[in-house]
């Protein structure tokens, strides 16, 4: 019977430690310098992607390059285009060209993942291609920027100490400055 209130002041006085250096832990504030070569790296494991559409056009997207666009708090991810036009080895005709994606970065604090999201098409540059396949090749761009949201983690948050385990739950800021998106995670 004696042992039991000394067994709870000493929970109390345990929580009460605890609480102590969560409070500080909690109040802490991490910050993530995430650089355009994290960003290039990151799309090049995701590159490069080939799509057929209507059955005769081949559409590879490669050599993807990131750009970041600090006056927006952006990304520009330009990608080289091929598009082959027919059957192929037999009556195929090529086309190159270019285009560039406009997209944010996103933090997903489920999975302490950053993301490019709201991939936008901005420009498609493919001076030879027909017009009948432009609107087919604009499709796949934007069926491919719905992808690229959600395929693309650039950077996920692997520490395991308090603060940043802490930290992982709120972005407190995110912002791109010259050659570097600079995160701040905390409360």
């Amino acid at each position: 019977m004696k042992k039991n209130p000394l067994i709870g002041l000493l929970l109390v006085l345990v929580a009460g430690v605890a609480g102590f250096l969560l409070r500080d832990a909690w109040n802490e504030t991490v910050t993530i310098n995430l650089t355009q070569g994290m960003l290039d790296a990151a799309l090049a494991r995701k590159f490069p992607k080939e799509k057929t559409y209507l059955k005769i056009v081949r559409v590879t997207y490669l050599n993807p390059r990131a750009a970041l666009l600090p006056d927006q708090d952006k990304v520009r991810v330009s990608l080289d285009v091929r598009v082959a036009v027919g059957v192929p080895g037999l009556l195929e005709k090529s086309y190159t060209g270019s285009a560039a994606l406009i997209t944010r970065i996103g933090y997903h604090p489920a999975d302490y993942q950053f993301f490019l999201e709201q991939p936008q098409l901005q420009s498609l540059e493919a001076p030879q291609l027909p017009q009948t396949y432009r609107v087919a090749l604009q499709d796949g761009l934007n069926h491919l920027a719905g992808e690229l949201g959600d395929s693309v983690p650039i950077y996920q948050l692997t520490k395991n100490d308090t603060p940043t385990n802490l930290a992982k739950l709120l972005l407190k800021n995110l912002a791109i400055r010259k050659d570097k998106v600079v995160v701040t995670l905390g409360r």
